[in-house]
């Protein structure tokens, strides 16, 4: 069974929540969650602050369908081979071995391992050819951008292709050399996967907070991303921009909190009253938390 990502949405309400009483200068009072209690229209958080009533939804956004199943999924299933790798490649030179999205499409727990060992045996065979092609530095006079070789099959019974690329330069440090870096290819249509994923968020939970907004609650779309990879504030922002342009169910507000960092989240207004980064002068415009300090609302 694919492993589920972690659910931050009420911490992620909480931090955005804070933020706006540090703007207003005041504190939040009669919090609801109208999905349980049914006290309105079913929105996930609302409250009052400073004399207006705030209405919160919040969504995981995702660069393409999948992606956080697939990430978590390809997490666990490279950890080993990264782990008996790693360190351990021919010396000198680094390494980086790139996967498909999903390669554990269609696998079975049972195969599993035996495609792990499969991975892990291809990759010590053609590191070994890499090395032997230059097993050595080359000088700074000989190759100033040093040098870069590759391979790139589709071993038999795997059912999906691998590349693996070895980097080695006179600048190169030591510690380096022997390491083995793991990742997977992006597809090359990410940013239009990233607008319909985005698109189907927004008609999920547009609708919802136009209720809220249609009697005079300000109305806030609380985007969490949890992508180091593919995901950026500026990217999101100009998906979001694009997207909501002529949507007449908009928000009043779109905010990012971006969970990358386990130990520091970072917050801030992607979107307010269709004005994109409307804090950008401010000092404060990103604000970190700690999760722990976040309180689960």
């Amino acid at each position: 069974m694919p492993a589920r990502p972690i659910d931050n949405e009420r911490k992620s309400c909480d931090a955005v929540a804070r933020v706006l009483e540090e703007l207003s200068g005041a504190v939040r009072s009669n919090p609801r969650c109208p999905e349980k209690d049914g006290s309105g229209p079913p929105v996930e958080y609302v409250f009052d602050l400073a004399g207006k009533t705030y209405a919160f939804e919040h969504t995981i956004i995702e660069a393409f369908e999948d992606q956080i199943r697939t990430s978590v999924d390809f997490g666990k299933f490279a950890a080993p081979i990264e782990a008996t790798l790693d360190h351990h490649m021919p010396s000198p030179g680094m390494y980086y071995l790139t996967f498909p999205i999903d390669p554990c499409a269609g696998l079975k727990p049972r195969d599993i391992p035996k495609t792990q060992e499969a991975v892990i045996a291809w990759t010590r065979a053609k590191a070994a050819e890499l090395h032997a092609e230059l097993p050595r530095k080359p000088s700074r006079t000989e190759r100033p951008r040093g040098h870069q070789n590759y391979r790139k099959e589709a071993p038999p019974g795997l059912g999906f292709e691998l590349h693996l690329s070895r980097d080695t330069n006179w600048a190169q440090p030591d510690m380096a050399d022997g390491r083995l870096f793991v990742s997977r290819f992006a597809p090359p249509n990410r940013e239009s996967l990233r607008e319909d994923r985005l698109t189907t968020a927004f008609d999920r939970k547009f609708p919802k907070l136009a209720q809220w907004k249609a009697v005079g609650t300000v109305s806030i779309l609380i985007l969490e991303n949890g992508d180091i990879a593919l995901t950026n504030h500026v990217v999101v922002a100009e998906a979001v921009e694009k997207l909501v342009r002529d949507r007449a169910d908009r928000p009043d507000q779109i905010w990012l909190v971006d969970t990358v960092i386990e130990n520091e989240w970072t917050v801030l207004c992607l979107m307010r009253e269709g004005v994109l980064f409307p804090d950008e002068d401010s000092p404060t415009r990103f604000r970190n938390f700690n999760p722990p300090v976040l309180d689960d609302v």
